[in-house]
C-alpha cells in the first residue's frame, strides 16, 4: 500500500526552479535601479519645490502659501512625481517579490512578502490619486475650493503611512538579500573559504546520526513543520503520539534501573547528594541519572569530581571512582559544605552578587532608553520633514529650559487625516458586513469570504496605525512637553526622575528573585550591614505573596509611563540635538545590536560562574602527598559536553533535563509554553524539538554559543528557576525579568531547525546558524515570542517542564525507577509527583499506580510519645517517606539481554518528608526549624546547619530506598 503523502504538501504546486546566489545578488541590485533612475528624474525636474508640503496642505491657502508665485515649477513637480512614484513602487514590489522566491522560507515570511508587495501597490495607487486632485487644485486655484486638496492631503496620509511600514522592511530585505548572496558568491574564490568553512562530516553517523528531526505537526496557517523527513520512518500503528514522545537518541538502551532526581535549588542539591550517598552500590549498577535543577547540581558534582585532569601526576589508585566520589568525609564533599553559600559568600561577593544584577539592570535599561531615544530622533525628522501633524514648534519648548519659553499649545491635527482614518474604519466596516452577509448566505463562497475579512482587517489596521502616527504620538510629544512646562522640570531634575525609575525597578526585581523568603533578607543584610537587629527590621517589612505581584505591576506601569515620556521628549526635540548625539546616537546602538551577545547582560554568566565555584571541584593529590579538594579552572578547562560529561565506567549517563520555552499550541497545550529539553555527552534536544550529536554541534557553533555545551553551563540551564520565560509561571514576573535583565537560562541551537543548514550544499537562501545571540533574542523575551522553528531555543530550568525528571526517565523506559523527590510541595498532598504522573500519561501513554499514598501525608505517622509536648511536631511526620508504585508501559519491554520483560515496571519515591524513625538529630532540628524540610528554593545560602541537615534527610530516605531496591527481582535492578 502507497504510503499517503504529507500532511500540507498535498495540494501545492512544483516549485519554482530556485535562483543561484549570483543571480540573486545581480536581481537585488536590479530592483534598486527603478527607484535611482525615478529619484534622478525628479530632482532634475522639480528643484526647490517642497512637494510634501504641498500634498498635506488642505486647503486653498495654504497651498497658495506653499507655491507663491512659483505655479508652473509646481505643476512640473506633480509631472515629474508619476515618474518617482512608479519608480519606487516597481523597486519595492520588487524587492518583495525577490524575497519571496529566495529568503522567504517561512509561511509567515511569504505571506509578508506577498503583503509588501500589495502596500506598495496601493501606496502608489495612493501617490497617483493624489496628484490627479492636486493638479485639478492647481488647475482651479480659487478660494473656498478646498475639497481636492482635502483629498489629496487624505491619500498623501496614507501613502506615507504605507511607506513608512515598506521601506524599511524593503531595505532590511535588501540587505539581507545581498549579505548571503555574496558570502555565497564570494566563499568559492580560494582567498575568502573561510566565509564558509568547510567542516569534515562527523564519524559513525550511521550509527549515531548528527540530527535526529522530531515529528512533524502541521501548524494552523496549514503548513508542515519540520519538512525533514525522518529516517526510519516511523511505523504506522496506534497511539502515534505516546511512540513519538519515547523519542530518544540512538545509544540510549532500555535500562534496567534509573534514577532521576528533582529540582529545588541548594536543597535539593544537599538531599539528592546524601540519598545518593547511601545509594551507592545501586546508582553504580543503574543505567541512567537524570538530573533537574538542584538535583543537577549534585549530579553534575559527581560527574565532573570523576573526570581526571589533563596535567593530573598521581597515581591512578589514589584518584577517586565510582565506589568514593564524594564519598562522606571526602575533600570534595567538605568543599561543597564549605561553599553551600554559592551565590555570595560574606560582605564582599554579597555586594558582587548585588552589584551584578545592578549592572544587568541599568545595561538593559540603558540599551531600553538608547532605543526609545532613535526612534524618537528618527520620528522626530520624518514629522519634520513630512508633518502629518506639525510638532517643529515643540523643538524650543522642549529643549530650552520652562521659564526660557511659555508653555507650548496643544498640536493642531490635520482634519483631513482624521477623516481619512474614519474612512478607512467606515470600509473596514462594509467589509466586515459584506463577509458577514457571505458568511451567512454565500457559504460557498469561502475566497470570497477570505477576501472581505482580509480587507476588513487591514483597514482597521492601517485606521490603527494612522492613529497612533497622526494623534497619539504627537500627543505624546506635546504631553511630555507640556509636563516638564507645568512640573518646571529642569535637566538634572528629570535625570533624577530616571534614577529614581531605576532604583525602584532594582528594589522589585529583588522583591521578586531573592526576598521570596525572609529569612533570607535577614540573613543578606546581616552580612552587609553586620547588625542581626537592624537586619531583622528589614525583614519584617518585605512583602511577601500578593503586595509582590502589586509592586511588579507598578513597576511595569512606571517603566512604561518614562518610556513613553522618554519616547515624547525624543520626537519632540531629536532634530535640536547636537550633531555628535544624532550620529554617535545610531552608530553605537548598532555597534550594540552587532556585536553583544545579549547572555552576556543577563544573570546566567554569574550563576554558571558561582554555581562552578561550589560543585565543580575533583579530589587531587598534590606532590607533597597531601589530598585536597581542587576546584576547576574554566579558563583551562570549559568542561565540553562530549568528554565531561561521558559515561564513567560504574556509573550511569547523566542527562540534565531542562526545558526549551515554546510560544503558540503548535507544539504545546495552552499554559505549558515548555517541552523537554536534555543536555547529555552524547546529545542534546527533546522529543519536540529533535536531537543534535553534541561533538558535531560543538564543531559547528561559534565560540559564544560553545560556552554554553559545557558541563557547567548544563548545571546552570537546568537550575534557571527565574527567567524571562518559565513554562507555567506567571508571565508578570517573566515580563520584569527579561526587562530587567534578572534573568537566567540561555539561548542554544533549534536541533529541528540545523538540518537544512548543515548539509554541504546548504542553500544560500537560509540564514546561517547564529554565532551569536544579537539584541533580537532580547527583544523576543520582553514579548514572550518564542516560535518552534526558531534557529535558538530559550532553555531554561528542567522544573518549567517538570521538576522530578521523572518522566524524562520513564522516557527511556527503565524497568524500575528510582526518584528523589525534594522540590517542596504544601502539604498534604505531593502536587509535584501528581503533575508527573499526569504528564507521563499524557505524553507517553504511561499509567502509574502509587501504593499507600496516605503514608506520605505529614500527620500520618503514629505519634511520638509524649503527645502534648511533641504535638507541632508529630503534626509534620509522616508514616513513610518511601512509597512504591507499578508502571504500566503502553508497549513491552526489551531486556539488555533481548528479553521481553512484559509492560510492568516497579516506581520507588523517596520524598522528602519528615518520619518517626529519623535519626534523633534530624527530629532535634525540626522541632527547631518549623519550615524543615521545605525551606524555599528562593533560599540558596545554606549554613552548615542546614546543609548538614538536609544532607542527613536525604541519607535517611536513601537507605530507606535501598532497602526496597534490595527486596526487588534481580531482573529489575
Amino acid at each position: 500500500m502507497t504510503a499517503p503523502a504529507p500532511p500540507g504538501n498535498t495540494t501545492e504546486a512544483p516549485a519554482p526552479r530556485a535562483l543561484r546566489a549570483w543571480q540573486g545578488c545581480l536581481l537585488a541590485v536590479g530592483a534598486c535601479v527603478p527607484l535611482a533612475v525615478g529619484s534622478a528624474w525628479y530632482a532634475c525636474r522639480a528643484p526647490g519645490i517642497r512637494v510634501v508640503r504641498l500634498q498635506l496642505a488642505g486647503s486653498v491657502e495654504e497651498a497658495a502659501e506653499v507655491v507663491g508665485d512659483r505655479l508652473h515649477g509646481a505643476q512640473r513637480a506633480l509631472h515629474a512625481d508619476y515618474v518617482f512614484l512608479a519608480g519606487y513602487t516597481l523597486t519595492l514590489i520588487a524587492v518583495f517579490a525577490l524575497a519571496h522566491r529566495t529568503v522567504a522560507h517561512r509561511l509567515g515570511h511569504r505571506r509578508a512578502a506577498v503583503t509588501g508587495m500589495i502596500l506598495a501597490g496601493v501606496a502608489g495607487v495612493s501617490d497617483v490619486a493624489e496628484n490627479l486632485f492636486l493638479a485639478h487644485g492647481l488647475r482651479h486655484f480659487t478660494p473656498g475650493a478646498d475639497v481636492p486638496f482635502k483629498i489629496a492631503t487624505g491619500c498623501a496620509a496614507l501613502k506615507w503611512l504605507l511607506l513608512a511600514l515598506t521601506v524599511p522592511a524593503a531595505a532590511v530585505v535588501l540587505v539581507i538579500i545581498l549579505k548571503r548572496s555574496l558570502i555565497h558568491t564570494a566563499a568559492v574564490l580560494p582567498g575568502l573559504r573561510w566565509l564558509r568553512p568547510d567542516r569534515p562530516p562527523a564519524a559513525d553517523t550511521a550509527a549515531r546520526p548528527e540530527l535526529i528531526p522530531p515529528p512533524p505537526v502541521v501548524r494552523a496557517d496549514g503548513e508542515r513543520w519540520p519538512k525533514t523527513p525522518r529516517t526510519p520512518p516511523p511505523t504506522p500503528g496506534g497511539g502515534v503520539r505516546w511512540r513519538n514522545s519515547t523519542l530518544v537518541p540512538p545509544g540510549r538502551e532500555q535500562g534496567a534501573l534509573g534514577f532521576c532526581v528533582s529540582g529545588g535549588g541548594i536543597r535539593s542539591a544537599c538531599v539528592t547528594l546524601g540519598a545518593l550517598q547511601a545509594l551507592r552500590d545501586h546508582l553504580r549498577k543503574a543505567r541512567y541519572l537524570v538530573s533537574v535543577s538542584g538535583g543537577g547540581y549534585a549530579a553534575g558534582a559527581l560527574q565532573l569530581a570523576l573526570n581526571e585532569a589533563a596535567d593530573d601526576k598521581s597515581p591512578a589508585t589514589s584518584r577517586p571512582g565510582p565506589a568514593d566520589v564524594f564519598e562522606p568525609g571526602s575533600p570534595e564533599e567538605d568543599h561543597l559544605r564549605r561553599h553551600s553559600k554559592y551565590v555570595a559568600e560574606g560582605t564582599g561577593q554579597w555586594l558582587a552578587a548585588l552589584g551584578v544584577l545592578l549592572r544587568g539592570l541599568l545595561a538593559s535599561l540603558g540599551l531600553l532608553i538608547a532605543m526609545l531615544l532613535l526612534l524618537g530622533l528618527a520620528l522626530s525628522w520624518a514629522y519634520h520633514v513630512v508633518p502629518l501633524t506639525d510638532l517643529d514648534y515643540l523643538s524650543s519648548a522642549g529643549v530650552l529650559f520652562p521659564s526660557d519659553c511659555p508653555p507650548p499649545p496643544a498640536p493642531a491635527f490635520r482634519q483631513p487625516v482624521l477623516l481619512t482614518i474614519l474612512g478607512l474604519l467606515g470600509v473596514g466596516g462594509l467589509c466586515w458586513l459584506v463577509w458577514l452577509f457571505l458568511f451567512t448566505w454565500c457559504g460557498a463562497l469561502v475566497r470570497s469570504q477570505t477576501w472581505a475579512l482580509t480587507l476588513f482587517r487591514v483597514c482597521v489596521v492601517l485606521a490603527l496605525l494612522l492613529t497612533v502616527v497622526a494623534v497619539v504620538l504627537p500627543g505624546v510629544a506635546w504631553g511630555t512637553v507640556k509636563l516638564r512646562a507645568g512640573l518646571d522640570l529642569s535637566a538634572p531634575q528629570a535625570g533624577a526622575g530616571i534614577g529614581f525609575t531605576a532604583l525602584f525597578t532594582y528594589g522589585a526585581v529583588l522583591v521578586a528573585t531573592l526576598w521570596r523568603r525572609r529569612q533570607t533578607v535577614r540573613r543578606g543584610f546581616g552580612s552587609i550591614l553586620g547588625a542581626s537587629r537592624k537586619a531583622g527590621q528589614v525583614s519584617r517589612a518585605v512583602p511577601n505573596g500578593l503586595v509582590q505581584y502589586v509592586i511588579v505591576w507598578l513597576v511595569l506601569l512606571l517603566l512604561f509611563v518614562v518610556s513613553l515620556l522618554v519616547l515624547g521628549w525624543a520626537i519632540a526635540t531629536g532634530r535640536q540635538w547636537g550633531l555628535f548625539w544624532q550620529i554617535g546616537l545610531p552608530i553605537l546602538l548598532a555597534l550594540i545590536v552587532l556585536c553583544l551577545d545579549q547572555t552576556w547582560m543577563s544573570l546566567h554568566p554569574f550563576y554558571r560562574l558561582r554555581l562552578a565555584s561550589a560543585f565543580a571541584v575533583r579530589r587531587s593529590t598534590e606532590p607533597d602527598g597531601e589530598v585536597v579538594a581542587r576546584p576547576y579552572d574554566f579558563t583551562k578547562e570549559p568542561t565540553p559536553l562530549h568528554r565531561y560529561g561521558c559515561r564513567h565506567p560504574g556509573f550511569p549517563q547523566v542527562i540534565f533535563a531542562a526545558a526549551a520555552n515554546l510560544s503558540g499550541s503548535d507544539r504545546t497545550p495552552p499554559g505549558r509554553r515548555a517541552v523537554s529539553f536534555t543536555l547529555s555527552h552524547d546529545y542534546v534536544g527533546g522529543p519536540d524539538v529533535g536531537y543534535a550529536r553534541v561533538d558535531s554541534l560543538e564543531q559547528r557553533t561559534g565560540r559564544l554559543i560553545r560556552r554554553d555545551l559545557t558541563v557547567q553551563s548544563a548545571m546552570a540551564v537546568s537550575g534557571a528557576a527565574f527567567a524571562s520565560a518559565m513554562g507555567t509561571q506567571a508571565r508578570t514576573f517573566q515580563t520584569l525579568f527579561a526587562l530587567s535583565n534578572a534573568r537566567l537560562g540561555t539561548w542554544l541551537p533549534n536541533p529541528a531547525a540545523l538540518g537544512p543548514l548543515w548539509k554541504a550544499d546548504s542553500d544560500w537562501r537560509l540564514p546561517p546558524q547564529p554565532a551569536i545571540r544579537r539584541l533580537s533574542y532580547l527583544l523576543r523575551e520582553i514579548t514572550g515570542r518564542y516560535p518552534m522553528d526558531d534557529r535558538l531555543l530559550l532553555t531554561t530550568d528542567g522544573g518549567h517542564y517538570e521538576n522530578l525528571g521523572l518522566v524524562e526517565l520513564l522516557r527511556h523506559r527503565v524497568s524500575t525507577a528510582v526518584c528523589i523527590d525534594a522540590s517542596g510541595y504544601t502539604p498534604p498532598f505531593a502536587a509535584t509527583l501528581a503533575e508527573a504522573i499526569t504528564l507521563a500519561h499524557e505524553e507517553l501513554g504511561i499509567e502509574i499506580i502509587l501504593h499507600d499514598t496516605e503514608k506520605l501525608v505529614p500527620g500520618s505517622a503514629r505519634p511520638l510519645q509524649p503527645e502534648n509536648p511533641l504535638a507541632r511536631i508529630n503534626e509534620r511526620l509522616a508514616a513513610q517517606a518511601v512509597i512504591t508504585g507499578d508502571i504500566i508501559y503502553p508497549q513491552d519491554l526489551i531486556g539488555e539481554d533481548g528479553l521481553n520483560l512484559g509492560r510492568r515496571g516497579q516506581l520507588i519515591v523517596a520524598r522528602a518528608t519528615l518520619t518517626r524513625g529519623m535519626p534523633y538529630k534530624l527530629l532535634a532540628y525540626a522541632s527547631s526549624h518549623p519550615v524543615f524540610p521545605h525551606d524555599s528554593t528562593s533560599d540558596q545560602w545554606f549554613d552548615h546547619q542546614q546543609f548538614d541537615a538536609y544532607q542527613e534527610l536525604g541519607h535517611y530516605i536513601g537507605e530507606q530506598a535501598a532497602g526496597v531496591l534490595r527486596l526487588l527481582p534481580r531482573r529489575d535492578v
